[in-house]
């Protein structure tokens, strides 16, 4: 029987032990008599890969690597991003590797990474594809004066005295008949127009990210999975439910649904104020933000970086635009569906809406061992291989930028989670590394945080290979 070596490593980590989860060269001899051929072969792979690797057990880091929490936290609650991870989590690494230089995040997405380096007292910097992360990272990294603050509390007691308009609001929004109450549609879009009326541009943005924040919450849908799930419909043992909206709507919102939204979009505020006024992590280094493309970045920013930490968009074909399209649609980032279109193939192909049939330049040879083992006809859809490909054709390109962008000793963290295909499991964390040590980097470690669990259909195939299966941080150093 092979031994399991454990080793204790001195961390500033939250005080938490470090220890080496397994010695990776024959680790899985024990199962070797009683696995498919498949698996076999993937377990070739990951080992060719896994090679002068080291992993530790991070799992005082399970609760840090998503949204779950940030709710508690101040400035982050504003705004309910749930790919979002804790700003505790980028605060331990920031602390433990001794960063004093500039910070950046090519993923933005709710300004985690910029808040935790203004909280720090770095200059930072941070890009996104999707507009509405970086209105709100410029609104959660904003300074506000004494002026703004004096001028959100009349807004906020002006909002209060407004009463419900008997005036028609419409949307462009194809679906939001379905999405939402028509009463409570018409007040939020009414509370929109108000808005959009306040004459000082930042305190405008802050009520805007504050409208923005309560939609999901007064309307018919919740964020789900791969997209969005309508309220409306229950899980029973015997599979989903329907029932009739009007019914739902009625079982669930109070008859004056103007105040209903009015006096969420209060409450919210209130939140809001309570922790400008608390004054988290004000400090002159306000971040830069930039609208483009990670891949891009290099054509926004010229600035030496210290330290990269970002979570990209996971290679399991979730299309994070679909989760937000409700309030692209409604806050006017897109009109038509063409837009919402050009928006999903701007960014990284991480799912099949973003194919747009850019050329696979960057091939890995251990990606593509893993993509021959793929059963074509177990596929939900033909293009997922292509999906795979793009997806670490675009890791290459980000992660070759930053190689040249990075200052000599300078680190890039990565929040990542491996997906499966049938049966086959992308271990996106040991690829990533895999690449990097291609371009120049060293793989300082891979701090595994959490397994993940998959499909029943997909479980028993991958149960001796279910330890790849989970959530990483991958910490390169140039």
């Amino acid at each position: 029987m092979n031994t399991k070596y454990k080793y204790k490593y001195k961390t500033n980590f939250d005080d938490f032990e470090i220890s080496l989860v397994k010695e990776i060269k024959d680790v899985y001899s024990l199962f070797e008599k009683r696995i498919s051929k498949i698996q076999s072969e993937q377990l070739k792979i990951f080992r060719n890969i896994e090679r002068g690797l080291l992993y530790f057990d991070a799992n005082s880091f399970s609760n840090q690597v998503h949204f779950q929490f940030a709710f508690q936290t101040p400035v982050q609650r504003w705004f309910p991003y749930r790919e979002g991870y804790s700003i505790k989590l980028v605060n331990s690494f920031i602390k433990e590797l001794g960063i004093k230089g500039n910070i950046f995040d090519p993923f933005s997405g709710s300004g985690t990474t910029l808040l935790s380096a203004r909280h720090n007292g770095l200059q930072s910097f941070g890009v996104d594809i999707n507009p509405i992360s970086v209105l709100v990272s410029n609104v959660e990294n904003e300074q506000y004066t004494n002026t703004d603050i004096k001028k959100i509390k009349s807004n906020i007691e002006r909002l209060k005295k407004i009463v419900k308009s008997n005036e028609e609001y419409h949307t462009s929004f194809p679906l939001a008949d379905k999405v939402f109450n028509k009463e409570i549609l018409n007040s939020l879009l009414y509370l929109k127009n108000i808005i959009q009326k306040i004459q000082e541009e930042r305190v405008k943005n802050l009520f805007f990210v504050a409208w923005l924040s309560i939609i999901e919450e007064v309307s018919n849908i919740k964020k789900e999975g791969n997209g969005i799930k309508y309220k409306n419909r229950r899980r029973t043992p015997n599979g989903y439910i329907r029932i009739d909206k009007e019914k739902w709507e009625r079982q669930n919102f109070p008859g004056d649904k103007y105040s209903y939204v009015s006096n969420k979009l209060i409450d919210r505020l209130e939140i809001i104020i309570s922790d400008i006024q608390f004054k988290y992590g004000l400090n002159e280094n306000k971040p830069k933000i930039y609208n483009g493309s990670c891949l891009q970045f290099d054509e926004l920013i010229s600035d030496e970086i210290e330290f990269t930490f970002f979570s990209p968009p996971y290679c399991n074909c979730f299309d994070y635009f679909e989760i937000h399209k409700v309030e692209l649609w409604l806050g006017d980032f897109i009109y038509n569906k063409e837009q919402f279109k050009k928006l999903r193939i701007k960014g990284f192909r991480s799912n099949i809406n973003s194919l747009d049939n850019k050329p696979v330049i960057f091939k890995n040879e251990n990606l593509e061992s893993l993509i021959s083992l793929f059963d074509s006809n177990k596929l939900w859809n033909k293009k997922i291989p292509t999906v795979v490909r793009g997806y670490f054709d675009d890791t290459y390109v980000l992660l070759k930028k930053l190689y040249l962008h990075i200052k000599k000793n300078g680190f890039v963290g990565i929040v990542v989670g491996n997906s499966a295909y049938s049966g086959v499991i992308i271990p996106t964390d040991i690829l990533i590394s895999d690449i990097a040590r291609e371009i120049g980097f060293n793989v300082k470690n891979v701090f595994i945080t959490r397994h993940l669990t998959t499909s029943s259909q997909q479980k028993q195939k991958l149960e001796p290979l279910k330890d790849y299966l989970r959530e990483s941080i991958v910490l390169l150093e140039k």
